[in-house]
């Protein structure tokens, strides 16, 4: 069961993603960010893949992709399609193709700068993954 939630942060966003799988946690994490930024579906399919020795650098890198995705591809993230979580010799690797939408005049959209490890949490509690976040914004 995948969910998220935005919580309250002076100047920036914040939000909580969980699941009973690391994967449903990440997946969370993509509809987060799609509600953060304000995407709503997507119809173009983007492949990201990111590869960390630990979860935080793993869920840095993988929100860092998602905003280089949006600034280079002129895209905005609207959701999650598929998404593949293993464990490496090395540490963790994230394959994941995600939904997005071009962007076009007149869309009301929250520019996201860049992941903080400011408040980051990953965490298995009570047999639930949570991911924490703040975005620069």
């Amino acid at each position: 069961m995948m969910s998220y939630e935005i919580l309250d942060h002076r100047a920036d966003e914040k939000f909580r993603a969980t699941g009973e799988t690391p994967e449903e946690a990440f997946g969370s994490v993509v509809e987060a960010f799609a509600d953060i930024v304000g995407g709503e579906s997507g119809i173009y399919h983007h492949d990201i893949e990111v590869e960390a020795e630990n979860r935080d650098a793993l869920l840095f890198d993988f929100l860092d992709r998602m905003i280089v995705l949006q600034d280079t591809e002129q895209v905005v993230i609207g959701g999650l399609d598929e998404l593949d979580y293993t464990r490496t010799e090395s540490g963790y690797r994230i394959e994941a193709t995600v939904l997005a939408d071009k962007i076009t005049r007149g869309m009301s959209l929250m520019d996201v700068k860049a992941p903080t490890y400011n408040e980051m949490k990953t965490a298995y509690e009570e047999g639930i993954w949570v991911l924490e976040a703040v975005l620069d914004i």
